[in-house]
Parts: structure tokens; C-alpha cells; sequence
């Protein structure tokens, strides 16, 4: 009876163990998507500014501005993580292209809350190319935790699931 006492107790904290590990790693794939999420927030705030200080000298390029501003939209729309980094290459594509227009308009590119913005979005982008890299190496160590044997029959239990990786244009 002893003997089977003390089965029941391992097995009970080898489950809590399970758990709290699962858990753990869910909470870090959370917090590595909050970091990129930080990041795109903070250019989605910039791009109205960067768009107000352009118009201002490159009125011919009312198609390029109305572009970036339906991107933007659709970036704080998007629902999924994948639709989220789809919506952000959309977006800095055109954005971009926008940086290549302001060559054409010598006040627009000298214009120091222009070249201030333009940095800002910059290191926002390598902010999010970074944090895109850990969370897909957060979801690779997650998902190797909860496929594993004997961990998948536990963590089912609770209902943990596979997460999915961020996927991103060879561009990015």
C-alpha cells in the first residue's frame, strides 16, 4: 500500500512539473509576441506623423500616401500574428518606397523631423526582426516540450497546443 502511495504522490508531482512547465513556456511564447507587438505598435504611431511632414512636400505622391495609410489600417486590423507580420512587410514595403520618394524632394529628406521619423521606423524594424527571431525559437523550444513523450499525453490533459511559427517574406 505504501509502495503504491508513493506512485501516486511521483506520478502527481511529475504531472505538476509537467504543467508548470508548459505553462512557463506558453508565458514566454506570450511575452515574445507582446515584444513584437510593442515594437509594431510604436511604428503604426509614427507612420500619421512621417505622413503629415510628407504631404507637405511631395504632394504628387497622394497614391503612395493613401497606400500607406490603408496598410496602416490594415496592420492595427489584423487579427492573427501571421496576418499581423503580413500586414507589416505590406507596410514597410510602401514605406520604403516612400523613404526612395523623398530622395526626389531635397526639403522633404533634409526636413529633420522627417530623417528623425524615418530612424525611429528603421529601428523599430530591426527591433521586430529580432524579437520575430526569438519567438519563433520560443515556439520551436515550446512545441518540442509539449511534443514529447510523455509530456504530450499530460499537457493534452490541460490543453495545451501546439503554437505557430511566424511566418515572413524572404524580403524582411
Amino acid at each position: 500500500m505504501k509502495i503504491f502511495a508513493i506512485i501516486i504522490i511521483l506520478i502527481g508531482i511529475y504531472i505538476i512539473y509537467v504543467y508548470n512547465k508548459a505553462l512557463k513556456w506558453d508565458l514566454k511564447v506570450d511575452n515574445s509576441w507582446s515584444q513584437i507587438s510593442i515594437q509594431i505598435k510604436a511604428k503604426i504611431s509614427t507612420i500619421p506623423n512621417l505622413l503629415e511632414i510628407a504631404v507637405k512636400y511631395a504632394e504628387y505622391e497622394k497614391d503612395l500616401f493613401s497606400t500607406i495609410t490603408k496598410d496602416r489600417v490594415k496592420l492595427i486590423n489584423s487579427e492573427s500574428a501571421n496576418e499581423n507580420i503580413s500586414s507589416n512587410s505590406e507596410l514597410n514595403r510602401n514605406v520604403e518606397k516612400l523613404f526612395a520618394v523623398a530622395e526626389n524632394y531635397p526639403d522633404l529628406k533634409a526636413n529633420e523631423t522627417f530623417i528623425e521619423l524615418q530612424k525611429q521606423i528603421r529601428v523599430s524594424e530591426g527591433k521586430i526582426a529580432i524579437y520575430r527571431q526569438f519567438y519563433n525559437d520560443t515556439v520551436m523550444l515550446y512545441n518540442r516540450f509539449i511534443q514529447t513523450f510523455p509530456h504530450n499525453l499530460i499537457v493534452k490533459l490541460f490543453g495545451y497546443k501546439e503554437k505557430e511559427f511566424l511566418k515572413f517574406d524572404i524580403e524582411d
